[in-house]
């Protein structure tokens, strides 16, 4: 869990340890002397502006031991995180995981399966720079599964597309390459995919609460509340996730070029530079993609631009705010 390229960036008094829980400002590490609970310092607080500058689940730390707990004092540099923006119109983005080498987009294949939610998540893992793959799960529930696995590769690109059934072992062994010593892979998706289901098939054991299917709407039920770090005997970490009713885009605007690649190539064709691709004559665009990428692509450009747009007002008004206290501050000195 602690890869020696990592812990080697710890120097004494310091020791390395990994986030494998959280719950609002109490941590849970796991460190080389086994698991223990751990908080960070004072001045870590104080100097923490917003949520992703906090310790989430997957992150490596430096720390002190402090009795029976764990201090924390810095965070060590990520590999990658993986976060949305926050609910209710927030500005501020909501961590989710970090450090994954594979983040596993996770959708059943009955009443909840959505091609443009697996789009919306695989432009959230590219605007991240996450690799992802996807994970269609309960193929056991349906008579013909490959319908469900056609329209998943079609939206895919370059990630696998893997079919599961966690009851019935099925595709399990097409996951072996994401596994391994000092790989950490995430799950995440909507409330009663079989998250949990899956990740106990992987650990080879019950560690995860399970419910089953409702049969009047067909799913599953929300059993995972809180973000947690497991690891299997092989090395491999796997993070559990709670399932997520709404999705909410964050710095994606790069990542919805990368999901819509093809989309992108046709701009390059359009009779004007400046086409916006919406009803100039002559767009590559509109006459190149079929009328559900389209409609998806538009969306979630839209979508992706307007955050920007929010995020970059949010952060010149909270610019100015502070030079205004600057000021405020200085002219009361002089008095």
């Amino acid at each position: 869990m602690l890869p020696k390229n990592i812990a080697a960036l710890v120097e004494p008094p310091f020791e390395c340890g990994r986030i494998v829980s959280q719950d609002r400002g109490a941590y849970i590490v796991a460190t080389v002397h086994g698991e223990m609970r751990a908080e960070v310092t004072g001045s870590f607080r104080y100097s923490a502006q917003v949520a992703v500058d906090f310790p989430i689940v997957g992150d490596f730390v430096a720390m002190s031991m402090k009795s029976d707990i764990a201090m924390i004092h810095k965070l060590l540099p990520r590999k990658n995180l993986f976060a949305r923006r926050g609910i209710y119109g927030s500005d501020e983005l909501q961590p989710i995981a970090a450090n994954l080498d594979t983040l596993f987009i996770t959708v059943s294949v009955n009443r909840d399966f959505n091609v443009r939610r697996l789009e919306r998540y695989m432009v959230a893992a590219a605007g991240f720079d996450v690799p992802c793959a996807l994970a269609l799960t309960k193929i056991d529930l349906v008579e013909e599964a490959s319908e469900f696995i056609n329209a998943a590769k079609a939206v895919a690109g370059k990630n696998s597309v893997i079919a599961l059934s966690a009851l019935g072992g099925q595709g399990l062994n097409e996951l072996n390459p994401f596994l391994g010593p000092d790989k950490t892979i995430a799950f995440v998706g909507s409330s009663g995919v079989g998250k949990s289901t899956l990740i106990n098939a992987l650990l080879q054991e019950e560690r995860l609460a399970v419910s089953s299917i409702s049969s009047q709407i067909q799913r599953g039920r929300h059993t995972t509340t809180r973000r947690l770090l497991l690891q299997r005997a092989d090395g491999t970490c796997i993070i559990d996730t709670p399932g997520m009713r709404e999705f909410a885009l964050a710095d994606a605007e790069s990542g919805v070029d990368s999901v819509f690649s093809e989309v992108m190539e046709l701009a390059l064709e359009c009779r004007f530079r400046d086409c916006k691709h919406r009803s100039e004559p002559g767009c590559a665009v509109k006459e190149g993609v079929d009328a559900q990428t389209y409609s998806s692509w538009n969306k979630l450009e839209k979508e992706a631009a307007y955050e920007t747009r929010k995020t970059d007002r949010f952060a010149a008004e909270a610019e100015k705010s502070k030079w205004k206290a600057i000021h405020k501050a200085n002219r009361q000195r002089r008095r």
